[in-house]
């Protein structure tokens, strides 16, 4: 059964008139009982104005029954009223009326007659057993005697007894003014409670509209105010709370790198696929079970350092504690970084540095083979101009040659020290190199023409098979340096008497292919692989018999690489060595 649910406004109305009612119940009983005891004080004063009067008699003539001053009394007393003269032992000495005093006995236990023992003066209303009827009684003590004075309790007494209603009428009169008083105020106080209310039914389902919700120009109002501007803040932040979390977390599965949150416990709270992934491939097998790596030994420095740095707080306090180490695994790099957060929870990231390390490697073997290939060219320049300074007795054709010698070794180095510079910029630097729209027919055209006088001396012929709409967005230098090379190397290696030919076979939305061959010896097919490599000679000295720096064709491969596209090389069933590559549109 469902329960009855009352509004506030209800309840408010119903407990503030219960309330007044409560209270003017209380006051109505009050004001009744305060006027009937004002009535028997008044009724009270009547009679000891006849017991002073009596009281005044008696002391004047004695108490005497026969005595004048009784018969005087009985006179002025009225009619209706009893005179009661007792004793202190309660005996009652005279009596108004026809019983004899001797025959109405004891008096002391009366109650109006114990009081004026006690406090001088009492009063009691009860049924008189000596005449059969109801009294009022007064009793007042004087000296060695009480006067007891008795009002016979009729109609017209109850009815001077009873409170004046005129009260009562008034406030029965006023309960509906103060009702209709307490349902203002109980509305004015309930809607703002009822518009409370319907902001927290709103905000429960995620609907507050905070344009229509409105509260009366009061304290409470007030109140209802600030609690949906702070709810409206709060709101806000926590909206704010949950982009940002929601795109550190959509950040995170897709980070390049793995990493993982831990509470203190070493609990997983949080890891990324490539964390998973990672982490897989630095332990023995493979498993979706993140806490395996606390007990391998690769990870081993990890928990040295999180037993180093448990619960130091002060440390925390003066640095980041941050910890990097670098562990090798199946032929590949990974740098393991933790870090500690204050709480004492942390942070634990895995990088691929594979492709770094094998940089950094590259780099040592690079400036290693340009050390060599730069001691050569340098140690023949400084040989041939000793000589020519030292040797003073030299023919002019002797001289002339030596200097000449000297001059191709500055050419070659002048030659390595561009090519390097060239390879170190695509690969370091390459957003620092400008792109362009390229007319690839054109540059080839160049390229040829300034190497017609070599072609002319190794009887070559060189076919160019490129459309003139062939375009391209790319930069100027690396294009031209892939055909440069190209025809330099098939000058330089192909042989007396052959051709070269150049062709773009097929464009599309994204790439245009290339392919360049020439018809000389070739190359062995183990050596296909490794021509893109700097400094790889098919044979010892072949590059500096033929005036090459041994970077040609790395050059061509990083060109084409930084045009998006992708080369290969191939000995052609006719004969000679072909290259087919695409570069971006």
């Amino acid at each position: 059964m469902k329960r009855l649910r009352w509004s506030y406004k209800a309840k408010l109305l119903v407990n503030f008139t219960a309330l007044f009612a409560l209270f003017t119940i209380i006051l109505i009983i009050f004001q009744q009982h305060r006027e009937q005891e004002y009535r028997v004080e008044l009724l009270e004063t009547r009679l000891r104005g006849f017991a002073d009067m009596a009281a005044t008699g008696l002391e004047n003539g004695g108490m005497h029954p026969d005595s004048i001053a009784m018969r005087r009394l009985s006179v002025a007393m009225p009619s209706d009223v009893r005179l009661t003269i007792i004793d202190k032992s309660g005996r009652v000495l005279y009596e108004t009326g026809n019983t004899p005093a001797a025959a109405m006995g004891n008096h002391e236990n009366r109650p109006e007659v114990r009081m004026a023992f006690t406090d001088t003066e009492g009063s009691d209303i009860r049924f008189s057993e000596t005449l059969g009827k109801e009294f009022f009684y007064y009793a007042k003590a004087y000296g060695g005697f009480i006067v007891r004075v008795a009002l016979p309790y009729d109609s017209h007494v109850r009815d001077f007894m009873k409170a004046d209603n005129i009260f009562l009428w008034f406030v029965l009169l006023l309960f509906p003014a103060v009702v209709v008083a307490l349902l203002y105020v109980s509305d004015h106080f309930g809607k703002t409670v009822e518009s409370l209310r319907l902001f927290v039914q709103a905000a429960d389902r995620g609907l507050v509209d905070y344009d229509h919700i409105s509260f009366p120009n009061s304290e409470l109002g007030d109140i209802g105010r600030s609690i949906t501007k702070k709810y409206r803040q709060l709101e806000e932040s926590n909206r704010r709370t949950i982009m940002e979390r929601e795109r550190l977390m959509r950040h995170f599965h897709y980070f390049e790198e793995g990493i993982a949150i831990f509470a203190p416990d070493r609990r997983k709270l949080y890891a990324n696929p490539r964390f998973l992934q990672y982490v897989n491939s630095l332990l023995d097998r493979p498993t979706a079970d993140v806490a395996a790596i606390w007990e391998h030994p690769t990870f081993a420095p990890v928990v040295e350092f999180l037993n180093l740095n448990r619960g130091n707080r002060q440390q925390a306090q003066q640095g980041v504690p941050i910890f990097r180490f670098t562990a090798p695994s199946g032929g590949c790099y990974y740098s393991i970084q933790v870090l500690i957060y204050a709480d004492s929870a942390f942070e634990l990231t895995v990088s691929d540095v594979t492709r770094v390390e094998k940089n950094k490697l590259l780099k040592q073997q690079m400036s290693n083979n340009i050390t060599h290939e730069l001691r050569t060219p340098v140690s023949s320049i400084r040989g041939y101009i000793e000589t020519v300074l030292d040797c003073k007795g030299l023919s002019e054709e002797r001289r002339r040659y030596f200097i000449e010698k000297a001059h191709n070794q500055v050419v070659r180095l002048t030659d390595l020290i561009r090519d390097v510079a060239l390879i170190t910029k695509v690969e370091e630097a390459p957003e620092t190199m400008q792109r362009e729209t390229l007319d690839v027919r054109r540059i080839v055209d160049d390229i040829a023409e300034e190497l017609r006088p070599q072609m002319e001396e190794r009887c070559m012929t060189f076919d160019c098979a490129i459309r003139p709409d062939v375009r391209l967005q790319g930069n100027y230098s690396l294009v031209y340096s892939i055909f440069r090379n190209l025809m330099e190397n098939s000058i330089r290696y192909a042989g007396e008497g052959t051709a070269m030919h150049a062709e773009c076979y097929n464009c599309d939305a994204e790439f245009c292919y290339f392919t360049f061959y020439d018809t000389g010896c070739g190359v062995d097919e183990q050596h296909l692989a490794r021509l893109f490599e700097r400094f790889y000679r098919v044979t010892e000295g072949r590059t500096r018999d033929c005036g090459g720096t041994g970077l040609g064709l790395s050059i061509v491969r990083n060109a084409v690489l930084f045009h998006r596209g992708d080369i290969s090389v191939r000995n052609r069933k006719e004969g000679g060595l072909e290259f087919l590559f695409t570069l971006h549109r």
